[in-house]
């Protein structure tokens, strides 16, 4: 397909939870709107982000696609334990929560029926196909893909994650607030507790998850700078820096490795602005959490649906009102996720002198 040129009253660049969540919505909202979803991808490989917290179940069930989750047979987790503050750890079980059940899954998987519950509901979802340049014309956007079409749309939704690759295009900017790097690997595992475990040691912090088709990811989190001074990419020193944990060695010292080690950015950072001309940022894009919050995919959800609502109101009838409404609500929920963000790592005094808790402390009593 070459210099084909398409139309589309809302183009959603990138696949994952707040794309998805936003096409889904938005057709439900608005169905006489046209929506396009173009993602890189076919799904085919990994993707980080294991952890969905119960309250992804109503969630998902506002979607309507609560059924299609459970089909994919996630694990369930009842809980998480975490040695953060002192030597024992505590378990915090969801139980006391209104949704007892959280869920450990294989993203890669839960992305796809996502995407495919979209294409279910009329989205047009171009997958393979990556954003080449975008132009702003009198009507909206002019998008180049790399399949050599020309794609016009009304309004654009960057949910392309942590590259933000529209929005920047456009103009905006991420403020970044630390410097935040995981460094995982996966392992095939026997079945087991699979509830979250995190746990905190001089440089940072660890966290392990078994995951569905007897698989575990196990993470260790640090500074950018810290990782590389620690060697932290030689596997080696990874598992060196793994033995020395209490209950996080334990579920995986007798597991065989699935892949290498990987090292992703997975610092707290927020867009600005998140709002643009005829554009909006969803999910990562918009602002990411430390994974310490496992709020990762429910914040996904949650911006894609709200976005909708003021999507469907500009193009219908000319209402900005919940495109500024949806800015101020991101900003105020990345500000309340700093300060309890501050609030936990406040907690752990162990190691006040090492650079990783230092820092944190410092941040903390600005």
């Amino acid at each position: 397909m070459t210099d084909q040129a398409l139309a589309s009253d809302v183009a959603i660049v990138g696949g994952g939870p707040g794309g998805s969540a936003t096409a889904i919505s938005l057709l439900t909202y608005a169905p006489t709107l046209s929506v396009t979803v173009i993602e890189t991808s076919h799904f085919a490989t990994p993707r980080i982000g294991e952890s969905l917290p119960p309250a992804a179940h109503s969630l998902l069930e506002h979607l309507n696609t609560w059924d299609s989750f459970k089909a994919l047979g996630p694990r369930e987790s009842f809980g998480t334990t975490a040695v953060w503050g002192q030597s024992l750890p505590l378990d915090n079980e969801f139980i006391f929560m209104p949704a007892a059940t959280g869920w450990q899954l294989d993203r890669a998987s839960f992305d796809s029926m996502l995407i495919s519950e979209a294409r279910k509901r009329g989205a047009n979802v171009m997958l393979g196909t990556s954003l080449r340049s975008a132009q702003e014309t009198a009507a909206g956007w002019r998008l180049s893909l790399s399949t050599g079409s020309q794609l016009s749309a009304k309004f654009v939704v960057d949910a392309t994650g942590g590259s933000a690759s529209f929005a920047r295009r456009a103009g905006a900017r991420f403020l970044a607030f630390d410097r935040l790097v995981g460094i995982s690997r996966s392992f095939a595992c026997s079945a087991g507790d699979s509830r979250l475990l995190v746990e905190s040691f001089a440089d940072g912090w660890w966290y392990t998850a078994g995951l569905p088709d007897g698989k575990r990811i196990t993470c260790c989190v640090t500074d950018a700078d810290l990782a590389q001074q620690l060697k932290l990419n030689d596997a080696g020193v990874w598992y060196e820096k793994l033995g020395q944990t209490r209950i996080v060695a334990t579920v995986t010292s007798v597991e065989k490795p699935h892949d290498q080690v990987a090292i992703r950015s997975t610092n707290s950072r927020l867009l600005s602005p998140i709002v643009g001309k005829g554009w909006l940022a969803v999910g990562d894009a918009a602002s990411r959490f430390d994974p310490l919050s496992s709020q990762g995919i429910v914040k996904a959800l949650r911006s894609g649906i709200f976005a909708s609502y003021a999507i469907g109101d500009w193009l219908l009838r000319k209402d900005d009102t919940g495109l500024r409404r949806y800015q101020h609500c991101v900003k105020r929920e990345f500000s309340s996720y700093r300060q309890t963000q501050a609030k936990y790592y406040r907690q752990e005094q162990r190691w006040p002198t090492n650079e990783f808790w230092r820092r944190r402390h410092t941040e903390a009593d600005v």
